[in-house]
């Protein structure tokens, strides 16, 4: 029992110094449940062993990896939409970017892929496409076309003494002239909102967030401390040999001191 429970100080230690997942075995969650069930079942048998106090210990420290390693796969699902889906550009994008996080365990896997499923169909809600259709879908259903009425053929029009009466009247009646009313047009260069293309708007920003925010894998190479990431995390500190993930601007300041090179997995 004891060597797991240093398994575990490890795996916290390398969750909290790494900005990636540390390398745990597929089992580790079960390990993790078979080893307090273990203390606890201990005990319970010796309530004056170490047992108690150690399974106190291993649920915190159980607790704090399971936090780190959730909020990093969420970050990655969240970074990773950001940087496939376009949004109100005129012309929305989804192209998702093979960028699933390394050293995932299979609960871990399933979890990463319904936040990609989740935040997708949260995209394709708000984006202009869906938009524009539901709008349509609207018009289509209130503009009903009337129904045209069939005209009897077969009975004459009856002209009443009255109309013929009311026409000859009308005749007899001086033609007054109207005066041609000032024909209205929309000044649209006054229009400020007016586009001549939608596919002007285009968000800059947005688009300079998400390419400062991409991250990239890095390979150390001498001892530096801890950073904050420009996307307000916190990396490090570094190891000589550590192969981590951090955003590119961040990055280019290794490539350009010569403490770390961009590398492939």
């Amino acid at each position: 029992m004891d060597q797991f429970y240093q398994v575990l100080r490890k795996v916290q230690k390398k969750e909290r110094n790494n900005g990636t997942l540390a390398r745990v075995e597929e089992t580790f969650y079960n390990d993790m449940h078979e080893y307090m069930d273990l203390l606890r079942q201990e005990a319970i048998n010796d309530p004056f062993s170490k047992a108690p106090a150690m399974l106190k210990e291993a649920q915190i420290i159980a607790t704090d990896i399971c936090q780190r390693r959730e909020t990093k796969i969420t970050n990655s699902a969240v970074l990773n939409i950001h940087r496939s889906y376009l949004l109100f550009t005129g012309k929305p994008k989804f192209d998702l970017v093979d960028t699933t996080p390394l050293n995932l365990t299979p609960e871990e896997e399933s979890f990463y892929y319904s936040l990609i499923d989740t935040l997708k169909n949260h995209r394709n809600n708000i984006s202009l496409d869906k938009i524009s259709e539901d709008e349509d879908e609207s018009v289509h259903q209130t503009i009903i076309k009337p129904r045209e009425t069939q005209k009897n053929t077969l009975t004459p029009p009856i002209v009443e003494k009255k109309d013929k009466e009311e026409k000859a009247a009308v005749k007899s009646q001086p033609i007054k002239e109207e005066k041609p009313q000032p024909k209205v047009t929309e000044d649209i260069e006054d229009n400020p909102n007016a586009l001549d293309n939608p596919d002007e708007f285009f968000d800059f920003e947005s688009k300079k967030i998400a390419k400062d925010t991409e991250l990239v894998t890095m390979l150390v190479f001498d001892e530096v401390d801890s950073i904050v990431g420009v996307d307000e995390k916190i990396y490090g500190p570094f190891r000589p040999q550590d192969i981590v993930t951090l955003p590119l601007v961040n990055a280019k300041v290794f490539f350009k001191n010569r403490k770390g090179r961009q590398v492939k997995i």
